[in-house]
């Protein structure tokens, strides 16, 4: 092949989602660094990350606007695949890599039907968090697993459970980690005496937890431990948290930040990162508070214990349980001039093990693969 590979990237939209992170920040570097000709579709062309990604060099392809009230009706679905069969031959890709349920099923069809040569899903979330629930999803993606050349899962963990819940999967697949850009963090300074600042970076959304860090920090006040959390981000479930901080009585000590693009300068004012989640892949926001050099108490979800080492970097707890995660906030409390050099090997592990230009120059070799099929 002379001229540069062709990627297609497909995802729903540059919301300020993890997946949606991870790709507006690698895309660019293998544009950028390794050559290669990396466009992105979205389905919906929205998102705060948009205009970023196309600062940064990146096409950005959009399809017609088949929504009717936010939502693609059924009849428009065969009108919706023809379109991205349309724009797949268009370009003449050499691969297509789909990202996120909706967009998989569409992309992979489409792919399939335009003939490219290569088809790659991805995995990013456990079961029964990466599709909607039902036979009907489920079907659909048995079916796109079928159509697809290969599969790329961002944790250990992840894959396991995709090999354990899911039939007619690639026999190519492989695991490559999220990483973040190590230089752009701050590092934290956590402080070794007075209020414990704790912080935690998600959507407010059942999958992520917050409540068992709001239980958590009732029972660590009531320790005697005076402690505050703020949660960045926003989502559906807020007024419930909101609700649940006031009957816990720490109404006063929670901080609901709301949405933020950029999320670092919470981290650098914090003493603990707190991730009290139900579900995660391989979290971006993890590895974003290691690489401000903070201390980090993890629920044992998806890769979180790939990429924090419990009991050097602070500690992994059991999901859906805040008497646990509290006696872990607790317990460094009672080492908390050891803070800092928790903290200090976080960094230090990221840099060494999640960094992103590490994990752009896996994908790109995934892309170029020698015993891949060629166009």
């Amino acid at each position: 092949m002379n001229r540069p590979l062709r990627v297609l990237n497909v995802v729903g939209s540059l919301v300020l989602g993890g997946t949606e992170r991870y790709l507006s920040r690698i895309a660019p570097i293998l544009r950028r660094e390794h050559g290669l000709d990396v466009e992105i579709c979205l389905l919906n062309p929205v998102g705060p990350l948009l205009e970023t990604v196309k600062n940064d060099g990146v096409p950005i392809l959009t399809m017609k606007n088949r929504r009717r009230n936010g939502r693609t009706p059924p009849y428009m679905v065969p009108l919706r695949l023809r379109d991205m069969v349309a724009l797949i031959r268009h370009g003449r890709y050499d691969i297509v890599h789909s990202y996120l349920f909706h967009a998989e099923v569409l992309a992979t069809a489409a792919a399939r039907i335009a003939r490219t040569p290569r088809i790659i899903i991805s995995r990013r979330a456990l079961y029964p968090w990466r599709r909607p629930a039902g036979i009907v999803p489920y079907a659909l993606e048995t079916l796109t697993n079928g159509l697809a050349d290969e599969m790329i899962a961002n944790s250990e963990t992840v894959m396991r459970d995709v090999e354990r819940t899911e039939r007619l999967l690639p026999n190519i697949r492989g695991v490559i980690h999220n990483g973040v850009d190590v230089a752009t963090f701050q590092t934290a300074r956590p402080s070794t005496e007075g209020r414990l600042r704790m912080v935690t970076v998600g959507a407010l959304a059942d999958r992520k937890g917050q409540e068992y860090a709001i239980d958590a920090l009732a029972l660590v006040r009531q320790a005697g431990i005076d402690a505050e959390l703020t949660l960045v981000g926003d989502g559906p479930n807020e007024s419930l948290l909101r609700d649940l901080a006031s009957q816990r009585g720490v109404s006063a000590d929670v901080v609901f930040a709301g949405l933020s693009k950029d999320p670092r300068p919470f981290l650098t004012k914090s003493d603990l990162f707190v991730l009290p989640s139900r579900q995660e892949g391989f979290s971006n926001a993890l590895l974003e508070a290691m690489a401000s050099g903070l201390p980090v108490v993890a629920t044992d979800v998806g890769g979180n214990a790939e990429a924090l080492e419990n009991g050097v970097g602070g500690r992994i707890v059991p999901p859906r349980d805040a008497t646990a995660l509290a006696a872990a906030i607790i317990d460094l409390v009672g080492r908390r001039r050891a803070l800092p050099q928790m903290g200090a090997a976080n960094r230090e592990r990221v840099e060494r093990h999640f960094s992103l230009e590490s994990s752009a120059a896996k994908v790109a070799a995934w892309y170029l693969r020698p015993d891949a099929k060629e166009s």
